[in-house]
């Protein structure tokens, strides 16, 4: 909202939700903590991900090697 103060903007969100300014403070904090969560595990994920596929390719060349030995 274009203008509006951080105390303005927090007044207008929990008066919609029909809350309190804590709980939408609460409420953002945990969604923000779960977004930072989900955030750091895709960055596990994406780390393994890319070391298991130089494994698969390391191990495609040992193959293709030893294929090409006549084995």
């Amino acid at each position: 909202c274009p203008g509006l103060g951080p105390t303005s903007l927090l007044n207008r969100v929990a008066r919609r939700l029909s809350t309190t300014r804590s709980r939408v403070i609460r409420d953002a904090v945990r969604s923000y903590q779960q977004h930072l969560d989900r955030e750091a595990l895709r960055q596990r994920i994406r780390t393994a991900s890319l070391k298991t596929r130089k494994q698969a390719l390391d191990a495609s060349a040992d193959f293709d090697a030893a294929n090409a030995d006549g084995l």
